[in-house]
């Protein structure tokens, strides 16, 4: 059976690896992604030592995915259901998207502000510096690296947000520091998700499906001590990995 499982799981990686090519450059579908240099930031941004080791121009480059994003599939699979399921009319399909859009319109603008924050605290800077601030904590620091997962996630509900407001921050102080800058962002991630427990948009969420609207509070208390405690374990784990890497 493991074996199967193996083989199946190589297959299918095979499968999305085959997949991923035909989007890079050189592929049959990379004419989909319409690559965007944007003005007056492409190469603008001169990014110097000690965050690297010589000057280099930072790319600003919006790679628009028209086919390969996930989103993408989902509208298509949206669509072909629309016009094939006939217990489903089309207008009982607009019906629905005006649904999701009325319910989660302040999600997708959250997940933009965030976005674009994250973005301008790398390109101006802001990350470098705290990176840089950070690492006078020395040793101590991958030890701190999942709280600030944690807090990232708490307050934007997203480990995909998180990861971009503090994934360069953790790479620039694992640098300074001389720790592996993959740890600190894996350690950054590992403490994002065990804020998820206690996010506030992750139970308003959850609350709603299982119909215990009112009672978010009581969940956020009984989850609290196992997201401090898991974090408590990954921040132990992770600085003892520190000493190792």
């Amino acid at each position: 059976m493991v074996a199967i499982l193996y083989l199946n799981c190589g297959h299918w990686h095979l499968e999305l690896s085959s997949f991923k090519a035909l989007f890079a450059p050189g592929g049959l579908l990379h004419f989909t992604t319409i690559a965007i240099e944007m003005p007056g930031l492409h190469g603008k941004v001169i990014q110097a030592p000690p965050i690297v080791a010589e000057s280099v121009p930072v790319s600003a480059i919006w790679n628009v995915n028209t086919v390969s994003a996930t989103g993408t599939a989902i509208l298509i699979a949206i669509l072909l259901t629309s016009v094939l399921f006939p217990a489903l009319s089309a207008k009982q399909t607009v019906a629905e998207l005006g649904k999701s859009v009325k319910e989660l319109w302040v999600p997708i603008l959250t997940i933009c502000l965030v976005m674009a924050f994250a973005h301008l605290s790398n390109f101006s800077g802001l990350s470098a510096s705290i990176g840089i601030a950070l690492a006078e904590t020395g040793t101590v620091f991958p030890f701190v690296s999942p709280i600030l997962g944690w807090i990232g996630v708490f307050l934007t509900g997203s480990v995909v947000n998180n990861n971009a407001l503090f994934g360069s921050l953790q790479v620039v102080t694992g640098a300074q520091i001389g720790t592996s800058p993959a740890l600190l962002v894996a350690a950054n991630t590992a403490g994002g998700v065990m804020a998820k427990l206690v996010s506030p948009q992750s139970i308003a969420i959850a609350a709603a499906a299982v119909k215990q609207t009112g009672k978010e509070s009581f969940i956020f208390k009984y989850t609290l001590k196992y997201s401090l405690g898991l974090l408590f374990v990954i921040c132990i784990t992770t600085y003892l990995l520190s000493l190792v890497f």
